[in-house]
């Protein structure tokens, strides 16, 4: 039965073999006048060429049939760009990034690791799970490390008439309480952090730090520059643009602030970390961002008491 079943097979393809001498190999081409790629103005022309080549690919699969050498030219020319404008203007580089995320943020959820001296008293390291909504502005956080009063707090603008909700944590044992409403000005409060709940956010200490600088470079006080381009551990070891911030004319008047070293993930032009320091070179406070996850789809209870 199986030799039977070879044999019709070998019948049925045999006659492919005459294929090459069956067809009409004449040229059909039709004779047309040929135009060069049209040019655009914007774009300039070593980007133009790397795009024209989009139209030739190659007869493979995806990502092989990709012209990885001119996309790779058109990144570099950004990148260049971007570095020339950090070292040049290093302002309207700022600008650009908090624009960046204008377009592009609805909300994240990351790793947030902070450390800080809060009124003149150095706390312990924490290490957060942030869920965050741009609107309504909504704050989710959870305590992987360092956690004091609360193991997690949340906060919507609009919502709680104005107050978080933190899952309290009772000493000495650390075990769970029941969930606790406080005012943002609250005294135990205000003693955990430097800045409130409601001034969370990647793009908050982007617009902070923009307005502060914004002001400065009016005044004619601004000491900015470029540092170049690093690799982070504490962001996630990611390839960061370094900006420093130094010395403040006058020293900031909150914790005496004169230095201020920014970092700007090279990827997504987001302010992922930054470190403070005092007049004597002493250290404030620092913060980063890691594990970034843009534009999550939330759970519908992910900003409610039931998420704590």
């Amino acid at each position: 039965m199986m030799v039977r079943k070879l044999l019709f097979a070998l019948l049925v393809i045999a006659p492919l073999g005459f294929f090459p001498f069956l067809r009409d190999t004449k040229s059909t081409e039709i004779d047309a006048p040929k135009r060069p790629p049209q040019a655009h103005d914007l774009m300039p022309p070593d980007a133009q060429i790397a795009l024209h080549t989009l139209s030739a690919l190659p007869g493979h699969a995806f990502p092989g049939n990709l012209p990885w050498e001119s996309l790779r030219w058109i990144a570099a020319d950004q990148s260049r760009e971007l570095e020339a404008l950090a070292e040049k203007q290093p302002v309207k580089f700022l600008e650009l990034c908090r624009e960046r995320y204008l377009t592009e943020v609805q909300g994240y959820r990351c790793t947030f690791a902070k450390h800080e001296k809060v009124k003149g008293v150095l706390r312990d390291a924490e290490v957060i799970r942030a869920h965050f909504r741009e609107q309504p502005f909504s704050v989710h956080m959870e305590w992987k490390k360092g956690e004091d009063l609360c193991f997690s707090s949340l906060y919507v603008e609009g919502e709680n008439d104005g107050c978080l909700l933190a899952r309290s944590r009772l000493p000495p044992l650390g075990f769970r309480g029941p969930i606790l409403t406080r005012p943002l000005d609250a005294a135990d409060v205000q003693a955990t952090s430097r800045f409130g709940i409601n001034r969370f956010g990647i793009y908050t200490g982007q617009k902070d730090t923009l307005d502060a600088i914004q002001k400065a470079e009016k005044a004619g006080t601004l000491h900015l520059k470029y540092h170049g381009i690093e690799t982070v551990e504490k962001a996630g070891n990611r390839l960061c643009y370094k900006l420093v911030r130094s010395p403040y004319e006058p020293p900031e008047e909150m914790e005496d602030l004169n230095e201020l070293t920014i970092y700007i993930d090279r990827a997504t032009l987001f302010q992922v970390g930054s470190i403070l320091r005092d007049a004597k070179g002493e250290f404030v406070a620092e913060y980063f961002f890691r594990d970034i996850e843009l534009n999550p789809k939330f759970d519908e209870k992910q900003f409610t008491r039931k998420a704590l």
